[in-house]
This record gives structure tokens, sequence and C-alpha cells, in this order.
């Protein structure tokens, strides 16, 4: 094989940089590697948004190496390739969010240009795990208009937001993701302290613990659908089945309520304890699986169940909040649905539809005690 040609790069100075090939020698790689800069370059970017050294390596390249005969030949200048380079970043970005299904909820802003964060945000992206399940919660954030719009478009303050590496990486999955995307769902994410226990994060200034699953009692009502991916929590007093679970518990609000109505146990302990059963049954309940549970002390629970508005095309939100303790149980059903005339629920008929048809016919009297009129 025919011996490179001497790379420029050296004239920057020893370390990374001046191992950083000139487009000359990529033609010399050997046989089944890549030979031009086109299959060299995806190469490079992928190896730059792992490795600290080599992305400031190939930033400073780009910054103070020469340009080679063919560049200049081309007419590129530093700010052309530093384009061409950024361009090439984001398409590799758009192959990790392809990768994850990620097209309708995430995109980068053409408003992010800058390399250094763009390299930065592909090492968040491809190293944040699976996102099944913020997807839905997203979609019911932008039907309660915390979301602007879909798919979110990424700016500089979501990389700068996430914050160094070290404290990305030591962060479970749910918490990752929710590190890249929390200002659009209003919510800030950081760490107090790198030096801190990282089991403790401030979510909107408010403490949030993870609860490991060796620390959780035998007979916890979280401990058997436990995920390390998406832990079991404590947030403002109340312990959640997992992160995902508490922040959908806080976005929730907002719309009209449809119906609400109370079960006590004294005068239908059938009724009260299907009700009850609802409220705790591992997910999916109905085959709805965008739930939020949570429960405190004495036995009172919280559990919110996503009827509609959680898929794409849907066109508006409905969920059922079911409050629980010991003696009754609450159930309220919200929607975004604008209303039409008419009374009580019937000012809602595509969420009672919606409603009826998730529920069935028979839960939907249990629960909401003939208020669901078709």
């Amino acid at each position: 094989m025919a011996a490179a040609a001497p790379s420029s790069s050296a004239a920057a100075g020893p370390g990374p940089v001046a191992e950083l090939p000139r487009q000359q020698a990529m033609s010399s790689l050997g046989q089944g590697r890549p030979t031009s800069p086109q299959e060299l370059l995806p190469l490079l970017i992928s190896k730059a948004a792992r490795s600290n050294p080599t992305r400031r390596a190939l930033i400073a390249q780009i910054a103070n190496g020469p340009l080679t005969q063919q560049q200049l030949q081309l007419e590129h200048n530093k700010e052309s390739i530093t384009r061409t380079v950024v361009q090439r970043v984001k398409e590799h970005i758009n192959r990790l969010l392809g990768d994850k299904g990620l097209e309708d909820i995430i995109t980068v802003s053409t408003e992010l240009t800058s390399l250094d964060l763009l390299l930065e945000l592909a090492h968040f992206i491809e190293n944040s795990g699976e996102w099944a399940g913020w997807k839905p919660i997203v979609r019911v954030a932008r039907h309660k208009e915390r979301v602007e719009r879909l798919p979110i478009e990424l700016v500089s303050a979501d990389v700068e937001g996430v914050g160094s590496r070290e404290v990305f990486d030591s962060r479970c999955e749910a918490l990752r993701q929710l590190s890249i995307i929390g200002r659009h769902l209003g919510m800030t994410l950081e760490r107090p302290s790198e030096r801190r226990n990282i089991g403790e994060e401030r979510l909107d200034g408010h403490r949030l613990t993870i609860r490991p699953l060796e620390n959780l009692p035998a007979r916890h009502a979280f401990r058997d659908g436990f995920d390390p991916a998406n832990p079991v929590c404590e947030y403002r007093g109340d312990d959640f089945a997992s992160i995902c679970d508490a922040v959908l518990n806080w976005i929730r609000f907002g719309g009209s309520e449809v119906a609400s109505h109370f079960v006590f146990q004294y005068n239908d302990p059938a009724g009260y304890a299907r009700v009850r059963d609802l409220a705790n049954q591992q997910p999916p309940v109905w085959n709805c699986r965008t739930i939020s549970t949570s429960h405190q002390a004495a036995g009172f629970s919280l559990r919110v169940i996503v009827l509609h508005g959680d898929q794409p095309k849907h066109m508006f939100q409905a969920h059922i909040d079911i409050y629980s303790n010991p003696h009754n149980t609450q159930a309220r059903l919200y929607t975004t649905e604008p209303p039409v005339v008419g009374v009580g629920a019937g000012r809602f008929p595509q969420t009672v539809g919606a409603a009826r048809q998730v529920m069935g016919a028979g839960d939907a009297q249990l629960v909401f005690g003939g208020l669901l009129v078709p």
C-alpha cells in the first residue's frame, strides 16, 4: 500500500489535532475502509460526538488547520468548511432521531449552528436510550399547550441546559431524555452539585429523589413494575411509579371538566372495589398505557389515565383522574375538546364517545354513575 501523504495538520501542533487526516491522506486508509472525504467525514463526526478530545481536535483543525490544495482550488474557506461540517452533523443527528422513532417529536432548529453544541447534542441523543415513554407525554403536552408545536425544535439553550457529559451519563435514561426536552414541557431539571448524591435532582426547584429497587420495601406497590431506565421516584412528597409518571402528573392540568363522580365504600362496596382496582392495577388499564400513578401516606393514591390525545392525529386530549382512599373514590374526566351547546357532559360529545369506547359501557356507568350519556 502506498504511503499516505504527509498530513499538514501536523503544522497545527502535536496532540490529537495532528492525528486528524488531511483530505489527500484519506484515499490511502486501506482496502475495505472509507477511501474518500465523503465516506470518512460521517465516521469522524460520529467519533467526535463520542469523544471530547476528538471533538476538540476536529474543531481546532477546522479553525486553525491550513487549507489543502484541493480546497483552495475549489475556493473553499473556513466558513464554507464549517457550514459543510455543521450540515453533516445535523444529518447525523437526524439519523439518530430517526433510529429512535423521534422524527415527529424532536428536530434540530436551524438556529442551532454551533459545531461544538451540535456534537454535544449528537452524544446526548445517541446515549439517551429508548424514548417510548416520552412520546405520548409530549403529545399530551402539546394538547395542553405546554409545547408550542411538534416536532420540538432544539436550540442552543436546550443543549446547554443538559449540563456536562458527566452529569448526563450518570443519569438514568428517563432523566437523560427529560434533560433534553424539559424546557419545552415547562420544567427545569438540574443537579444542585455534581458532588452530591446522583440519586437527587431538582425538578422545577423541588427535590426529585430516585428510589432504587433495593431501597423499596418488599410489599411496595411499585416494586413489581420497577424499571431501572425509568425508576420509581419521590417528588413533592408523593411516590410515583416512574419519572414519566411524575411528569405526566404535573403536565395534565388544563382543559374543561366533563364529569365528576364519587363512589363510597359504605353504600356501594362492589363499585368502590372496582374503582380501587382500576386505580391500582398494573398498566395497561382499558388498554391505555399513558398512565401516571402516585401514592401518598395512609392509603391515598392518584391515578391519571389518558384516554385520548397521546397518539398522532388525535385532535383533542382527554384523561381521567381517579382519587382513591380507604373510604371512597372520586373520578374526574377532563378534556381539551371545545364545548358545544348542551348540558353537562353533553357539551363534549367527542370526549364522551371516546371515553365510553375506551372504558366500555359497564365501567363508564360504574365510574361515572350514568353521567356519560351518549
